[in-house]
C-alpha cells in the first residue's frame, strides 16, 4: 500500500468533501484537524502544483482545479444545472453515438445554450471531430408545412462538406410542441436513426411534450428539465443580472452604477420569457438611464449612495465578484453580525429557543426573496422526507407536518447556503454553533447529525447551524430532559440500530444512539465510537448507559470510565425487552441507583455493572487452585454462616492472579479479606494492602485469630466467625474430600492422590506438611473426577520453552500420572501440570 504524505492527504479530503465548492483555510483545517498555520503552507504547495484554484481575499478561498468544461461557462453550473450536466455527459460518452436529448423549460430559460455547450462539451471531449456543425431547426417555421420539415431533415442528414465527406454533429430540433402530433410522431421517429447517421439529436420544448413523446421513442432519451429563471437559487438570478450589466457596460463603454435594491429587483424579476426578458429589461434600464444623462461617464440606476455597486466596462473579474455583489445587494454581512450578536445575547441570558426562533425569522422575513415560492415548496418536501428517514425514523422524534413549518424551515437553509456560499466563517458564527452545542447538546448532536446526511459539507460550515432554531423548536424541550446517555453496542450491520429504532419509536423520544460494529472489531474501536459520542452530550448528564451484546463487562466498564468521570451502567447480552425496559426508566426520570439496581434483574445470561472495581459492597475474595467450582463451594459456607451484608465473590485462581496483578488498591476498595487454598508470591498483590490468608491456615492458631479479627472488623458476630471456622476445618477435612467427589469412590480416587504425592516426595527429597498434603490431595481428587467429566482439550504447552527444573518435573509427572490415566482412561493435559508445577515449585527448590 502506498502511503499518502500530509500535503497529499489533504487534497484528497478536499477532493472528497468539497469537489466543487470554494472553501476557506479554516475550513480545510477542520476538515484535516491541522493547524490554520499548516494549513494555509499545504495549500500554498497545491495551488503551486496546479491542483488548487486560489481566489479573493481576507477570505482566500481554495478549490479544485479541473479541466475547463464547456459547461464551466454556464450560470449554475455547480448549482442548480449540476444535476442536468451529468445527465448531459452520460447522453455525450454513451457508445457508440450517444443518446438523444430532450430539453425541456419554459421560454427564456436557456435551452439553446444548454444544447450549445453539450455540442462544445462533445468535441472537448473527442467524442466528434473539431469540424463537427451545430444546426438549428426550428419547427416554428414549419407549423404548417410538415412536408417541408421532412425534406429539410432528409437534407441535413445528406449534407456533406466541401471534401465530400458526409457532415457530422448536433442537429438542434427547438419548439417542438409546434408540431401537430403526426408530425411529432414522424420528428421523434428520426431518433432511432441516431445510432447509424452523422448526427446526433436534441430537442427542445415543452414537459407536457416530453411526457406524450416519449412513447415514439424506441431507444432511451435523455430529459434536461430547465427551470424557470424564478426558480433558480439567489446567486444564479444575481449572475445573470450582473451578466447583461456588464454586456451593457462594454458596449456603450461605460460605467454603471447600480443602487443594491435595483439590483435585487433584477434578480427577482418575473417573466414569461424569463431570461430572455431579463436581458431585455437590463438593455431598456441602461438605455433610459443613457437618454437622461449622455454626457455622464456614468449611467445611475436607482438611488446611489456608498453602498452603490460599480460595473467597470471591460471588466473581466466580475463573476468573481458575484460574492461581494449578493453580499452589498443584501446588506448580508451586517445582517448576519447583528443576528449573530442577538443570538448571542439570547443564548448567554438563558432565553429559550422561541425567542431564538423569533430572532431568525425576523431575520428571514427581510430576505424573503432569496427563494421563489416553488422552489422553497420543492426544498421543504425534501427536508421533510429526510427528517422523517434520518431523525423520526431512527430517534422516534417528530416535527409538525403542516407545510408552512417546513417552509419555513427550507428558507432558513437557503439562507444558510447563501451565506456560506458568500461570507467568510467568522468568529462570531462559530461562537453560536458553539453556544448551541452548550445550550442544547442533545438536540445539537440530532441536528448535526440531519446535516451529515443531507450534505457532508454542510457540517463543515457554522451557518447551517442557523436553522437549527427553526427546525428543533417544537422538540428540543422533549429532547433535552432526557438525563442519561444511553448507548447500544452489538455486532453486526444491523443489530443495534435495530433494537435502537424500535425502543427509541415507542418511547417516542430520542434515547438510545447505537453503533452497529464488524464481527472483528476490537475494544479500542469500541471505545472510539463512545469517546466519540460522549464528547458530543452534556457533561451534565446523570450518568451512561451502555448496553452491549457480549464481551468482557468489566474491561468494557474499565476503558469507558477512562473516557467519561459520570456514573455508568454497563450491561451485556443486550435485548430489545431489556432496551424497552431502561428507555421507560429514562424516560421516567428514574434515579441513576434504580436503574442500576434494576439493570441486575434481566436474568441469569445477562451481568451488569455500574460501580467502579470489583464490587460496590463489602467483600471477601474466594479463590481456589482447583478451579472455581471449589470457591463456589467456600462461597456457599460462607454465605451460610455470615451476614448479607458482607458480599462474597468466588473466582478462580488464574483470574485472582490477573486482578492482583493489574489493579491497585482502588479497585479492591470494599474488598475486606482474600482466601485462596494456596500461598500467593509475595511480589503480587503486596501494594494492595489487602490480607491474603492461605484458607488451610486455619489449622493455625495465629491464622485463624488474624481472620477472625478482621472478620469481627467487617461487624460480624463472634458466634457466626467460630461457627464459619469449624465448618471450614470439617470441610478441608478428608471427610470434606469425599463430600466433594461426585462420580468416583472416595477411597479409591483418594488413595491414588496419596499415591501421587507419595511419588513426588521421594524422588525430590522433600516431606510435605499437612496442610500442604490436605491441599494436595483435594486438588487431586477433584482433578481426576474433572478429567473423567469434561472432555475438553487443551493447547499441549512447547516443551522446549520451558526451564530445566520445569521440563524434569513435567517429564517426571509423565509417568508418575501414567498408572492413573490407564485406571480413570483420562489424558492430564499440560494445563494441569503446570497448575501443580506452580503449586509445588516453592515447596520442591525452596
Amino acid at each position: 500500500m502506498v502511503s499518502l504524505n500530509a500535503v497529499e492527504k489533504l487534497y484528497a479530503t478536499i477532493v472528497q468533501h468539497f469537489p466543487t465548492e470554494r472553501i476557506t483555510t479554516n475550513q480545510a483545517a477542520d476538515a484535516v484537524g491541522l493547524t490554520r498555520g499548516v494549513t494555509s503552507s499545504y495549500l500554498s504547495k497545491l495551488e503551486k502544483q496546479g491542483k488548487l484554484l486560489k481566489t479573493g481575499s481576507r477570505p482566500v478561498y481554495w478549490q479544485v482545479k479541473r479541466d475547463h468544461s464547456a459547461f464551466d461557462d454556464l450560470i449554475g453550473v455547480h448549482g442548480s444545472l449540476s444535476t442536468n450536466i451529468q445527465l448531459a455527459i452520460e447522453a455525450i460518452v454513451y457508445p457508440t453515438h450517444g443518446l438523444p436529448i430532450f430539453i425541456t423549460g419554459p421560454a427564456g430559460s436557456g435551452k439553446l445554450p444548454f444544447a450549445q455547450a453539450i455540442y462544445h462539451e462533445a468535441i472537448r471531449r473527442e467524442v466528434l471531430k473539431k469540424t463537427a456543425v451545430f444546426k438549428i431547426i426550428d419547427c416554428a417555421n414549419y407549423k404548417d408545412h410538415p412536408g417541408t420539415l421532412k425534406k429539410k431533415l432528409q437534407s441535413e442528414n445528406n449534407a456533406t462538406t466541401a471534401d465530400g465527406t458526409a457532415e457530422s454533429g448536433y442537429l438542434y430540433i427547438k419548439n417542438v410542441q409546434m408540431l401537430g402530433s403526426s408530425d411529432q410522431h414522424y420528428l421523434f421517429t428520426h431518433t432511432n436513426q441516431q445510432q447509424t447517421t452523422a448526427f446526433r439529436y436534441i430537442y427542445s420544448g415543452t414537459t407536457e411534450i416530453f411526457k406524450a413523446a416519449r412513447v415514439w421513442f424506441k431507444s432511451a432519451a435523455v430529459q434536461i428539465k430547465l427551470s424557470a429563471f424564478s426558480d433558480r437559487p439567489l446567486n444564479e438570478r444575481i449572475t445573470f443580472a450582473a451578466m447583461y450589466l456588464q454586456q451593457q457596460a462594454d458596449q456603450i463603454n461605460k460605467e454603471i452604477l447600480i443602487a443594491p435594491n435595483e439590483l435585487i429587483k433584477l434578480a427577482n424579476f418575473d417573466h414569461v420569457n424569463n431570461i430572455t426578458a431579463l436581458n431585455n429589461r437590463v438593455q431598456l434600464l441602461c438605455a433610459g438611464a443613457y437618454a437622461k444623462a449622455p454626457d455622464h461617464t456614468q449611467l445611475r440606476l436607482g438611488q446611489t449612495d456608498t453602498s452603490a455597486i460599480l460595473v467597470t466596462p471591460k471588466q473581466q473579474t466580475l463573476q468573481a465578484r458575484i460574492t461581494s455583489l449578493i453580499t452589498s445587494a443584501l446588506q448580508l454581512g451586517p445582517t448576519t453580525d447583528a443576528l449573530f450578536k442577538k443570538l448571542s445575547d439570547s443564548l448567554n441570558n438563558g432565553e429559550s429557543i422561541t425567542e431564538q426562533n423569533f430572532l431568525l425569522a425576523k431575520v428571514l422575513n427581510q430576505v424573503d426573496t432569496i427563494a421563489s415560492e416553488k422552489l422553497l415548496s420543492v426544498f421543504a418536501q425534501a427536508i421533510q422526507k429526510d427528517a422523517k428517514t434520518y431523525i423520526t425514523h431512527v430517534y422516534g422524534v417528530t416535527f409538525p407536518s403542516d407545510n408552512i413549518f417546513w417552509q419555513n424551515v427550507a428558507l432558513a437553509f437557503a439562507f444558510a447556503g447563501l451565506c456560506r456560499d458568500n461570507l467568510p466563517d467568522t468568529q462570531s458564527a462559530l461562537k453560536i454553533q458553539k453556544a448551541i452545542k452548550h445550550r442544547y447538546p442533545r438536540s445539537y448532536y440530532l441536528f448535526k447529525h440531519f446535516l451529515t446526511k443531507l450534505k457532508a459539507q454542510y457540517v463543515q460550515s457554522p451557518y447551517y447551524y442557523l436553522p437549527f432554531f427553526m427546525m428543533m423548536i417544537h422538540c428540543e424541550s422533549k429532547i433535552e430532559s432526557v438525563q442519561y446517555n444511553a448507548i447500544l453496542l452489538a455486532h453486526g450491520e444491523h443489530t443495534a440500530s435495530s433494537i435502537q429504532q424500535v425502543v427509541n419509536s415507542l418511547c417516542g423520544n430520542y434515547f438510545f444512539e447505537a453503533f452497529d460494529m464488524p464481527i472483528d472489531v476490537t475494544l479500542d474501536q469500541i471505545n472510539g465510537y463512545v469517546q466519540e459520542y460522549l464528547t458530543d452530550q452534556s457533561p451534565s448528564a446523570k450518568g451512561n448507559i451502555v448496553l452491549f451484546d457480549m464481551g468482557s463487562l468489566r474491561q468494557m466498564f474499565r476503558e469507558i470510565k477512562k473516557v467519561s468521570d459520570q456514573e455508568l451502567i454497563v450491561v451485556n447480552n443486550v435485548t430489545t425487552a431489556m432496551a424497552l425496559d431502561i428507555g421507560l426508566r429514562v424516560q421516567r426520570n428514574d434515579a441513576f441507583q434504580s436503574i442500576a439496581e434494576a439493570s441486575e434483574q434481566y436474568g441469569a445470561t445477562t451481568e451488569a455493572q455500574y460501580y467502579e472495581g470489583l464490587s460496590n459492597k463489602k467483600n471477601i475474595i474466594v479463590s481456589c487452585m482447583s478451579g472455581v467450582g471449589l470457591s463456589e463451594e467456600v462461597k456457599k459456607l460462607i454465605d451460610a454462616t455470615l451476614s448479607p451484608a458482607l458480599e462474597v465473590i468466588a473466582v478462580d485462581y488464574k483470574e485472582l492472579h490477573t486482578l492482583l496483578t493489574n489493579h491497585d488498591r482502588k479497585f479492591f476498595s470494599n474488598t475486606q479479606l482474600i482466601l485462596t487454598t494456596t500461598d500467593v508470591a509475595d511480589d503480587i498483590g503486596a501494594d494492595i494492602g489487602i490480607d491474603i490468608v492461605n484458607v488451610y491456615n486455619v489449622f493455625d492458631k495465629a491464622s485463624s485469630q488474624k481472620m477472625q479479627t478482621v472478620l469481627r472488623n467487617c461487624g460480624e458476630s463472634p458466634q457466626s466467625i467460630n461457627e464459619l471456622i469449624d465448618r471450614l476445618v470439617r470441610f478441608l477435612s478428608i471427610e470434606g474430600i469425599r463430600g466433594r467427589l461426585q462420580i468416583l469412590n472416595p477411597d479409591i480416587v483418594i488413595q491414588e492422590s496419596q499415591r501421587i504425592v507419595s511419588h513426588y516426595e521421594d524422588f525430590y527429597n522433600v516431606k510435605f506438611g499437612s496442610r500442604l498434603k490436605l491441599n494436595l490431595f483435594m486438588h487431586l481428587s477433584l482433578m481426576i473426577e474433572r478429567m473423567m467429566t469434561s472432555k475438553r482439550s487443551t493447547t499441549s504447552i512447547d516443551r522446549a520453552t520451558l526451564t530445566p527444573p520445569e521440563q524434569e518435573f513435567f517429564s517426571l509427572s509423565s509417568g508418575i500420572f501414567q498408572p492413573v490415566e490407564q485406571k480413570f482412561n483420562i489424558k492430564v493435559q499440560d494445563y494441569e501440570i503446570a497448575l501443580l508445577y506452580q503449586l509445588l515449585k516453592d515447596f520442591i527448590f525452596g
